[in-house]
């Protein structure tokens, strides 16, 4: 996408949430290499522990989805943004702290490189295609989402 498409859509996302009285953001980040997803298990003990999900978490203050897309990718699985191709939608939950939170989902293209877990936060990554997905532990609302994403036939 390009940075005036991501621009005006996240003004959009950001005016949309405020009319919903939701001012708390997360980005979701889908990442496919030969036609795999990426999945990485959150450390035991944590929130929502040795469950897999997408790498992502919360949008700092001052800071554009773009910006955090690329942050949250790089401090969870050590790659590198290339370029945002696709907003994917959003879902509304609840945390413990927080009553309502809206994620956002992006598709997005990364440098070359490995895959390196940011230390006490995941403990294992997979790549991951439908026929694997149900060998995996995920809360339901991630499956669901996840399913969608590697049922739907993506370029890598």
């Amino acid at each position: 996408m390009r940075p005036d498409v991501l621009e005006r859509l996240e003004r959009e996302l950001r005016s949309t949430a405020a009319r919903d009285g939701i001012s708390d953001f997360v980005v979701g980040v889908a990442v496919f290499r030969e036609h795999k997803l990426l999945v990485v298990r959150r450390v035991p003990g944590d929130y929502r522990g040795g469950l897999y999900e997408l790498p992502g978490g919360g949008v700092e203050s001052g800071e554009t989805f773009a910006e955090s897309v690329a942050r949250e990718l790089l401090e969870e699985s050590g790659l590198r943004l290339r370029r945002i191709t696709e907003y994917l939608g959003a879902t509304d939950y609840a945390t413990r702290r927080r009553a309502r939170v809206r994620k956002f989902g992006f598709l997005v293209e990364t440098e070359p490189g490995e895959v390196s877990l940011a230390p006490g936060e995941h403990d294992h990554h997979a790549w991951i295609d439908a026929e694997s997905l149900s060998g995996l532990p995920m809360a339901e609302d991630v499956r669901e989402a996840v399913r969608a994403l590697v049922e739907e036939p993506r370029a890598s």
